[in-house]
């Protein structure tokens, strides 16, 4: 609304200085035309040094009047009338100089007169009509009395006439427009209230809004798309490949596809994003983007799946671990029998082994499935780890050889404590034994900080194993997949369970120089 405002202001002062100019191009015409002093001229013909000093007056107020236009030191309301009343009196004096009403330099009062009803918009500008016509009428007066025959008087009711028709008109004219104006501003205040509460919404949505060009350049994107991106600098008015290289792929391979689109991840450790584009066909194909953290759906699907899994389990547990306990009891025994030869007892050992690996998977699964929901807290980082690593080295046959790096000191992250126990203590335990068999040494870093692209904190468990290979690496978090002849296939997916449980995310990051790194991001918080 104050853009219109100064918009209209500045249309008016331009207006008043083509007013100012168009007054300065006809007191210099008629000033150089009696200068001239052509035959067929009438101006000046009866008291030409009253219209050499008029002319000069009027040529000289004109410019000087278009000077403070300029400046803009006198009030637009002051100026206009000013230029108005000085146009008529000096109009008055160049007609009587000239021969009167009969020059017809009276019709350039009728300019003026209209110029102050568009300008001022006012009722009362009509006075000026009412000046000029008594000024016209009151010449024509003059000359009858001074003995001039003609009938000037009929000539100066004409003008008065026009000069009245036109500035009425005119003012209606400019009232008009006035009360366009007026409606324009109204309403665009309107939209620009209803611009600043839609860009509030959009801002404070859960759902991230990315608008792209036809170019897929970003014109706009909202706090939650910003925060989804690892929050990038400068985002508008960039191209999206130089925001997020990863999206603008999955939109170019999925040209055309419909308007949902598969996820994708902006990083190796950030949330899933799910895509869903809207393209404006008025708008030269212009697109919005709308994009959503799958975290939580992703976590409500595993709520319901657990649910089901723990119905499953608690109808089967007792039927597999009775007949189970009854094999591995019986094995037993048979295992304490003297007349058995060697390659029996090898036959029962395998049986034992295997008998102990279905309990523990069961015993795994019955623990995923009842788990219960988690207590958040603030875990202080280095204190946990700390106590963490003292244990098992406590309990360990071996030389531990554990970093622990956390930084700040008084780094606290939430979770709750006993599963994030038992989420460092599974990856610390595999961690510890990929390390030895690759080095024959017991060898972990632990990495705790504060990633300031995403405002997250995080933890990295750093082995220095082989790595696992590309192609196995994006199943590792599947239940019952493993890469060891002895595991169950579910720590690291109980592990990741637990994680996304607590809002937090694992993911496996592969370490250039060798080994594996498993990073948990916790939710979002600040640090103290």
């Amino acid at each position: 609304m104050k853009d219109l405002k100064a918009a209209h202001e500045v249309t008016a002062w331009r207006a008043l200085q083509i007013y100012t100019l168009y007054r300065i191009v006809v007191s210099g015409f008629l000033l150089v035309l009696f200068q001239l002093k052509a035959d067929d001229v009438f101006l000046g013909q009866n008291d030409e040094i009253l219209f050499h000093w008029t002319s000069i007056a009027y040529f000289l107020t004109s410019v000087s009047f278009f000077a403070l236009s300029r400046i803009t030191r006198i009030p637009f309301h002051a100026q206009v009338e000013l230029q108005v009343f000085l146009d008529i009196i000096l109009i008055a004096l160049l007609m009587h100089a000239s021969g009167g009403v009969a020059t017809g330099l009276g019709m350039l009062m009728a300019v003026s007169v209209t110029t102050a009803c568009l300008l001022l918009a006012k009722s009362s500008s009509l006075s000026f009509a009412a000046i000029a016509t008594a000024v016209v009428i009151g010449e024509a007066v003059l000359l009858k009395l001074t003995g001039d025959k003609s009938d000037h008087i009929t000539q100066a009711g004409l003008l008065g006439a026009t000069f009245f028709a036109t500035s009425l008109f005119a003012l209606l004219t400019a009232q008009r427009l006035k009360q366009s104006e007026l409606e324009a501003e109204a309403t665009s205040a309107d939209l620009a209230s209803m611009e600043k509460l839609n860009e509030s919404i959009i801002q404070f949505m859960k759902t991230g809004v990315i608008a792209l060009d036809s170019r897929m350049y970003v014109q706009f994107i909202n706090t939650a798309a910003w925060e989804l991106l690892e929050m990038p600098d400068h985002v508008e008015g960039r191209p999206l490949h130089e925001v997020s290289e990863e999206l603008e792929k999955v939109l170019s391979s999925n040209e055309n596809q419909p308007a949902r689109i598969s996820s994708f991840r902006h990083s190796p450790t950030g949330p899933r994003i799910q895509i869903t584009q809207s393209v404006i066909k008025d708008s030269n194909n212009a697109r919005l983007l709308f994009l959503e953290d799958t975290t939580e759906i992703t976590q409500q699907a595993q709520n319901l799946k657990l649910a089901s899994l723990g119905r499953l389990t608690a109808s089967i547990a007792h039927e597999i671990r009775n007949p189970l306990g009854a094999l591995s009891h019986a094995t037993q025994l048979l295992e304490e029998s003297q007349d058995l030869p060697a390659s029996d007892i090898k036959l029962l050992s395998i049986i034992q082994k295997n008998a102990v690996r279905m309990n523990t998977i069961i015993e795994n699964v019955m623990q995923l499935s009842q788990r219960r929901a988690p207590t958040t807290e603030r875990v202080e980082m280095l204190p946990f780890l700390t106590q963490l690593i003292e244990e098992r080295k406590k309990a360990a046959d071996a030389k531990l050889m554990v970093v622990i790096d956390v930084m700040p000191d008084t780094l606290k992250v939430p979770f709750d404590r006993s599963q994030l126990m038992q989420v460092v203590n599974n990856l610390v335990e595999n961690g510890l034994r990929y390390s030895f068999q690759n080095t024959q040494k017991y060898q972990l870093r632990l990495t705790a900080g504060f990633d300031l692209a995403r405002s997250r904190c995080f933890l990295e468990i750093i082995d220095k194993g082989e790595g696992i290979e590309p192609e196995k690496a994006e199943k590792i978090f599947e239940p019952f997949f493993t890469t060891s002849p002895t595991g169950t296939g579910l720590g690291l997916y109980i592990s990741k369970e637990l994680c996304e449980a607590n809002r937090a995310s694992l993911d496996y990051i592969p370490v250039p120089s060798g080994g594996s790194c498993f990073r948990v991001t916790f939710a979002r918080e600040h640090i103290e």
